[in-house]
């Protein structure tokens, strides 16, 4: 049987004893996916369709699939792989959640078997290849960023396209065939398309190749990486273009200088109160924005930051035991993800946000598998030698054996250490969940639409925007109930005058409301029309005050002789004219009505009305610009 002393090697001389040992870390992997599966599959069920996401949709609704709409820039950054995303959603089953988690569960399988293969591809068929992984598929890094779909849109795609770029880039080393490094590139650029930060996994193959995918002193090592040039310029390429494209086309306007101190900081608290406590399983506790905003950061206490400063040093020292000077080498490839990795996010959001950027999860996502990578590498003894013969084309034959283990007590502290930080990731990542689960969109449409389903067919709205609490006024661009109750596929009707309007509250239940007005149109002297519209023509009707920035309602009432229509436009304090939500073109259908217009968010300070028939004949005698407002209970 497999002893306690094989996690970090096979050790047996028996070829037999070595499948048998295969066969069981394949079981492993096996158990391994399906747990993390259910796990990180319960968690994002959890939660529902929050804030970006809402976004994401709503900016992909109305627009053709093409390059200007996949490099539209998202914030400030290119990435037409989220977009691409979001956009099949929008036009496939906009709040079809649950095929969301099925599709992030099933890519991030993917990516841990991936991963799996990266590490046997480097180590072997060792059981410390299966830890590692295991380890990694529940790490809170990992996990807290996949629920959320906005971030697992960016960060799973880009996660596989890294541990392929790395997979590709050993292959390519070891064997010289050219096409391994193209498919590389091939996947940094992939990568970047979903998560910019992927290219920051480029930096860390020179450190492979030096460090693991080449022989001999320092400098046969350096000349061996520059035998393999072609490599390096195919590998590249892609991200270069990446790189060219969106220097030249402004994406990144947020970027501001950040001095040497403030970047000296954000480094100093990502690694104390991020990184080091993810590595064994932390932060086990999170601060959020207040309830205004689904962001968790990375809180861990003082002594959670002592003691995995304190268990880092003890992993750094077992390193150097188990490999030697080389696992310091090894160690910097984390270094590189958190130095490189936070001085790129610093040098965009830094200004506006400080040193939060050093705990907010997302920003860090790319430290977990530079972090796997370097422990294994510190941990795991390997070299060139040992790599050449698993990355041939050709079966792999199986690993040599090795002297028994003589440390049976090691083997079993491993094994323990290892159950904890399980535990501790299992932890951390329940008690975010808290967070997650205050998610108010499914509580709020569920209300909504019953609501809706209970008042009957066809029910009258103000299209007012959707909730604060489910998209803060300030974030993005806004969401009103048209868009969010034609995605739900709810009978309704906005803004009519046939019926007294409804408005939606901020929790989504039903209220009795009225137009409370903000300005009148100011009627002419010795006139009963503030719009007499005989014939073609354009008249200009200033507003009882200046209306501040905002949404509000426009209410025509009229009398007429026959049905109409008119072009009506708000004029702003700078003299540009902006059509109503629904468009300039308005229909006055019956001969003695009103007509409820949606506007824009602008500085109105007169209406405009203009006609093209000169048949037209139509008073406007009374003209409102306000906002619903229901009465307390």
């Amino acid at each position: 049987m497999v002893k306690a002393g094989e996690l970090l090697r096979v050790d047996s001389a028996q070829p037999a004893l070595i499948r048998i040992t295969v066969r069981r870390l394949n079981v492993g992997l096996l158990v391994v996916l399906v747990a993390q599966a259910g796990w990180t599959g319960w968690l994002s069920a959890g939660g529902w369709f929050y804030q970006d996401d809402l976004s994401a949709l709503q900016e992909s609704s109305g627009r053709r699939l093409g390059w200007a709409f996949l490099t539209m820039p998202v914030n400030d950054h290119l990435v037409p792989g989220y977009r691409l995303a979001f956009w099949l959603l929008r036009h496939t089953d906009p709040l079809g959640y649950t095929p969301t988690v099925l599709i992030r569960v099933a890519l991030q399988s993917v990516a841990v078997y991936l991963l799996y293969r990266l590490l046997r591809l480097l180590f072997g068929d060792r059981p410390g290849v299966l830890v590692l992984t295991a380890l990694y598929a529940v790490n809170p890094l990992v996990v807290s960023n996949f629920t959320w779909l906005t971030t697992a849109t960016c960060l799973v795609p880009a996660e596989l396209a890294a541990i392929l770029a790395l997979h590709e880039h050993v292959r390519y080393t070891v064997t010289g065939r050219l096409r391994h490094a193209v498919w590389a590139g091939i996947a940094l650029l992939a990568g970047m398309c979903f998560w910019e930060k992927t290219a920051i996994i480029g930096l860390i193959l020179p450190i492979l190749s030096l460090g693991y995918l080449s022989a001999g002193p320092l400098p046969d090592r350096l000349r061996s990486l520059i035998a393999h040039w072609r490599g390096w310029v195919a590998t590249a390429v892609p991200p270069m273009l990446f790189v060219a494209y969106f220097l030249t086309h402004h994406y990144g306007g947020s970027a501001r200088g950040v001095s040497v101190a403030h970047l000296a900081d954000a480094i100093r608290v990502s690694w104390l109160r991020m990184a080091a406590p993810a590595t064994f399983g932390g932060p086990w506790s999170w601060f959020d924005a207040g309830g205004t905003a689904y962001v968790s950061w990375s809180s861990p206490s003082t002594l959670a930051v002592v003691l995995s400063q304190i268990a880092f040093a003890a992993l750094i020292i077992w390193g150097w035991r188990r490999t030697g000077a080389r696992s310091l080498w090894a160690w910097s490839v984390p270094g590189v993800s958190i130095v490189f990795g936070t001085a790129m996010v610093a040098i965009g959001r830094y200004f506006t946000f400080g040193d939060l950027i050093a705990v907010t999860m997302r920003y860090s996502f790319d430290f977990a598998l530079a972090l796997v990578l370097g422990a294994a590498l510190a941990l795991v003894p390997t070299s060139a030698a040992d790599i050449a013969p698993r990355a041939a084309p050709a079966a792999r034959p199986p690993d040599p054996p090795s002297a028994p283990n003589p440390r049976p007590r090691r083997d079993v502290a491993i094994i323990a250490a290892t159950l904890v930080l399980t535990l501790s990731s299992i932890v951390s990542s329940w008690r975010f969940q808290t967070r997650w689960e205050q998610n108010p969109t499914e509580p709020y449409v569920d209300r909504l639409t019953r609501s809706i389903s209970a008042a009957g067919p066809s029910v009258n709205l103000y299209d007012t925007p959707v909730s604060s609490k489910v998209v803060p006024y300030f974030f993005g661009p806004t969401l009103h109930l048209s868009e969010l109750l034609g995605w739900a596929g709810a009978h309704v009707v906005f803004d009519h005058t046939d019926t007294a309007p409804m408005l939606v509250d901020q929790d989504g239940n039903l209220r009795a409301a009225s137009i409370i007005p903000a300005a009148y149109g100011r009627l002419p002297a010795g006139q009963i029309c503030e719009v007499l519209a005989h014939g073609v023509g354009t008249w200009r009707v200033p507003l009882s005050r200046r209306l501040v920035s905002g949404e509000g309602f426009l209410r025509l009432e009229y009398f007429q002789q026959r049905p109409s229509t008119l072009r009506i436009q708000i004029e702003d304090t700078s003299g540009a004219l902006i059509a109503p939500a629904t468009g300039a073109r308005t229909s006055f259908p019956v001969r003695l009505g009103a007509q409820l217009l949606r506007l824009k968010a602008s500085t109105a300070e007169a209406v405009v009305v203009k006609s093209d028939s000169a048949a037209m004949n139509i008073c406007i005698g009374n003209i409102i610009i306000g906002a619903p407002f229901a009465p307390s209970k």
